[in-house]
This record gives C-alpha cells, structure tokens and sequence, in this order.
C-alpha cells in the first residue's frame, strides 16, 4: 500500500490496525525539510546583511541632517561639533537617536557614527560600521573648496558618499576616512552598491 493511499484510509478512518509512517517515509519529510530551510537560511543572511548596510547608510543621512543643524546654528561652521558650547547646542544635544564619537573612536555598528570636523570647520566626515558586511559607509560634506584633510575626491563643495569595504569595527573612524584609506565608490550621487 503506498503512502498517499495510507493517508487516504486514515483520512476516511477505514485503516485497519495499527499501521504508522515507515521510517523511510518520516525520513523522506526530514529531508524535504532540510533542503526547505538550506535554501532558505542563506536568503535570510543575504537580506539581514543588506538591511545592516541600508541602516548605516540611513543613520549617516539622519547624522548629516543633525549635524547640518548645528551648522546653521555655529555661523555656517563645523567647529567645535563635538565640543559643548554655552550658546549653541553640540552634535550629542541634537535629536537624531544616534550614539556619536568622536573621529578618533571607532563606529562599533549601524547607530554609532563617527565624526570628525576637518578643513577648520568647513568639513564633516561620518562614518558607520555595518556588522555582517564589514563594510565602514562614509559620508564627507565639505562646504569649500578644501586644501587638506580631506580626500582629493572630495575637495569641491559638496556632500560625498563612500564605502571601505572589509573594514573591521575598530577602523572604521571618521579620522581614516579623511585620510582616504582604502575608500573607495567617493561620489555626490549617493552610496555605491555594497
């Protein structure tokens, strides 16, 4: 008697006896079972991981947008964003849920950007560390024409978006990416693909 009319019988309850599944048959679902779950495992990291880099990237953007705040609120200045200054509010006083170190702190994950204030004032770089990736996503607004610490691509005015990619959580500073190691996709348009 073969597996579908079993089920049958049992389903109409005209079975006689006490006949169960076969071991070969309760192997047969494992098996299917095992093959459902490795195709579906490694769709799930793949989408876990995208969604760790979309949220960096995210958090950079609320990080500009915090720190543009300050900008407007300092004369049109970068200075002293991370410094507490009695008549403007500073880069952790600004509501953008973020968790912030300075540039020389590394970003330890998505909701942990690093900044840096280079050019005297007139240059932010953030960074922030997608785990899963290991990619450190890079985000550079320059407000002059830059002469240094900065990198060369990104020394008209302008906000610039960049990855380093296989980075470790303990390199990706805001103070590496001005320095421009290892960065690499640096465009105006928006982040490069990871």
């Amino acid at each position: 008697m073969s597996f579908v009319e079993r089920c049958r019988q049992r389903h109409r309850g005209s079975e006689g006896g006490d006949e169960g599944f076969t071991l070969i048959e309760l192997l047969v679902v494992l098996l299917i079972i095992g093959i459902l779950l490795a195709i579906a495992i490694p769709t799930f990291l793949s989408v876990t991981k995208g969604a760790n880099n979309t949220a960096a990237q995210s958090n950079l953007q609320n990080g500009l947008t915090g720190a543009k705040t300050y900008f407007t609120d300092t004369n049109q200045t970068y200075a002293n964003l991370e410094t507490a200054n009695a008549n403007t509010s500073d880069i952790y006083q600004i509501g953008t849920g973020l968790s912030w170190q300075t540039g020389g702190t590394s970003s330890t994950g998505p909701h942990v950007v690093s900044a840096a204030v280079e050019n005297t004032g007139s240059a932010l770089v953030l960074t922030a560390f997608s785990n899963g990736t290991n990619d450190c996503w890079v985000l550079i607004d320059n407000t002059v024409q830059a002469t240094a610490n900065v990198p060369a691509a990104a020394d008209a005015p302008g906000t610039y978006f960049g990855v380093i990619k296989n980075s470790s959580n303990s390199t990706c500073k805001a103070t590496t990416a001005a320095a421009g190691t290892g960065l690499t996709g640096l465009n105006t348009t928006g982040f490069p693909a990871g």
